[in-house]
């Protein structure tokens, strides 16, 4: 079993700053912690976190003592949600090891825990570097220790700390390690991207992502390849319209045809009709969503939010004048946070807009019959698309991550949250992430939580 945490910008943020306030003193918070339990691996994702007051604590240089009875609200909200119970605690000089008192502290705290918290859920402690690293092990209900194997923290950058890591073909990735050292592409050999979409600009950005080296793929679209596609789906083949392949399996094959070794999971199903590739994705480092449909954006979205996954939106909209012309060329890359706004408080879509697609999909006659009674929002996405500008954009959006894993460009990733492209203009602008998303800021970390991702029929 793999065990892995993840941490919103923000919840780390608050964490760092409770537990290294400048006096090099030891201090300690708690967090309460959603979950998802896969086959092989144990996910826990930060939705609460709960500072323990300084005054509290017996606070040192080398410990911190404080009494289990200052959390019992906490224990009880997380055995009310069902919820996962992590300790974090500072090591001020620095020691990246559990200590001796660390092992008696957490042999004492966390058989507790269990008596308190029924369910299947794993409760772990992770200690705080100051220089911004963590490190942490699962404690089970006997007191036994179980190494963290990854803890991520997703904010303006991501930062993903592995406790064991693959090591990289040297000559395949020889290019890659002198753009951005070995460090970063040893990450991105040990990293999980999924793209949901695997079209205009999905094959792009999986191309892009297998030749830098990212170990495992996961590949959603359930269209097949038609005529019409062969203009901008890379690999593709008219032989592959002719014998209907789906986009995903012969995107699939292409990448494993490449040599890289990539791990390639593809899935020809609508998302919303899948729990085993929502689950996917679930277990994915970062998401690139390629889609069309607002009700496929929004699922998205909610995944990124509920499981603390960074999600990259890559869209684009090329308006014809019917006439053989162009009137419009725009492109736009949205990075999306948990904790941070979501493409609906952005403005990409709307409430009425999700309702129209969400009918669509479920029921398309009814939906035709609002329509044609002007009761809904035309959701219809029908524009032309061309391989050069699907290239240009998809890559933008590859920066955009590669920029938050390891940071190279001249400004502030905070910054940029959104990037506009208008190329018949010829024009660049960016926006900065805006104000967070009220509603889905109190659904972050909650991982398996009922109703699943807060989207009924799930």
């Amino acid at each position: 079993m793999k065990y892995r945490l993840r941490i919103s910008g923000r919840d780390a943020n608050k964490i760092k700053n409770h537990l290294f306030p400048g006096d090099e003193l030891e201090a300690v918070s708690i967090a309460l912690c959603g979950h998802h339990r896969g086959k092989d691996e144990f996910i826990i994702c930060v939705h609460e976190v709960v500072n323990i007051p300084y005054d509290l604590c017996d606070r040192t240089h080398g410990y911190v003592h404080w009494q289990t009875e200052i959390i019992i609200p906490a224990i009880e909200k997380a055995a009310k949600l069902g919820l996962s119970i992590v300790k974090f605690h500072s090591h001020p000089g620095g020691y990246g090891r559990f200590s001796e008192l660390d092992d008696v502290s957490d042999k004492k705290l966390f058989p507790s825990l269990y008596g308190w918290i029924d369910g299947y859920q794993l409760h772990a402690s992770v200690v705080a570097l100051p220089n911004g690293k963590f490190f942490g092990r699962v404690v089970d209900s006997s007191g036994n220790f179980h190494v963290m194997n990854q803890i991520m923290v997703v904010g303006d950058t991501i930062s993903i700390f592995n406790h064991t890591e693959v090591e990289v073909d040297q000559k395949v990735s020889l290019r890659n390690i002198q753009s951005f050292g070995p460090g970063t592409t040893r990450l991105l050999k040990n990293m999980a991207i999924g793209v949901v979409g695997a079209s205009g600009t999905g094959s792009p950005i999986l191309e892009q992502l297998a030749r830098l080296g990212v170990g495992e793929l996961v590949i959603i679209d359930p269209d097949i390849i038609e005529e019409k596609n062969l203009n901008r789906i890379l690999n593709s083949k008219k032989q592959h319209a002719a014998q209907k392949i789906y986009k995903a399996k012969m995107l699939k094959s292409s990448i494993e045809d490449m040599g890289f070794n990539t791990k390639v999971y593809s899935f020809t199903d609508n998302l919303y009709d899948s729990r085993d590739a929502i689950k996917a994705l679930i277990r994915c480092d970062v998401i690139f969503g390629c889609v069309d449909s607002i009700d496929g954006r929004h699922l998205l979205n909610q995944i990124g939010t509920f499981y603390c996954v960074p999600y990259f939106d890559i869209g684009i909209k090329l308006e014809a004048d019917g006439r053989g012309g162009i009137n419009q060329i725009n492109g736009a890359v949205h990075y999306i946070q948990p904790c941070g706004s979501s493409l609906m408080s952005r403005g990409v879509y709307s409430v009425e807009g999700l309702e129209s697609a969400t009918l669509r999909r479920e029921n398309e006659e009814e939906y035709e019959k609002r329509l044609e009674e002007k009761y809904i929002v035309n959701v219809r996405v029908d524009s032309p698309a061309v391989i050069s500008v699907n290239m240009f954009v998809s890559s933008f959006g590859i920066n955009d991550f590669l920029n938050r894993v390891h940071p190279y460009k001249g400004y502030n990733p905070c910054e940029r949250a959104v990037t506009w492209l208008s190329l018949s203009e010829d024009m660049i602008f960016h926006d900065s992430d805006g104000t967070p998303d009220a509603y889905l800021a109190k659904k972050v970390g909650l991982g398996d939580y009922k109703p699943f991702l807060d989207i009924p029929g799930l």
